[in-house]
């Protein structure tokens, strides 16, 4: 699988419970099917503690000059990818397949989805509720 923002080969690399990525090792972005993100997520909400950045291992500042570089090619089926948000983050602009339901995070947009999901809102709110 080549990376579709720099065009380096993306190695697999285990992630939760069953769940697999992609990772660019040249400009750290990360290609995950729907399935692998939905495990990532549970395993957040089950154990909060677990870091994305074992995943994530670029920098966000470096992930931030790929998002100029749109209409790039999926890297599972080819399919022309399109632009999405991340729900709740307007900054996080994620490229997405439509087809194969596969999509593309730029370097530290992972771990930034991953620090302000719905999840996380709640068990910020049963803390506080607990005086923790």
């Amino acid at each position: 699988m080549q990376c579709p923002k720099c065009g380096a080969a993306m190695n697999e690399v285990p992630a939760g419970f069953a769940a697999t990525i992609h990772r660019c090792e040249s400009c750290h972005g990360i290609a995950c099917k729907d399935d692998a993100l939905e495990d990532l997520q549970r395993q957040w909400f089950l154990w909060p503690k677990h870091d994305t950045r074992d995943l994530d291992t670029g920098m966000a500042r470096d992930g931030r000059r790929w998002n100029d570089k749109v209409d790039v090619p999926c890297p599972a089926c080819g399919a022309a990818m399109h632009r999405a948000q991340a729900p709740g983050q307007k900054h996080i602009r994620l490229d997405r397949c439509t087809p194969c339901g596969l999509t593309f995070f730029d370097a530290g947009e992972m771990t930034d989805l991953r620090y302000d999901t719905l999840a996380d809102t709640v068990r910020g709110i049963i803390a506080r509720l607990r005086g923790v």
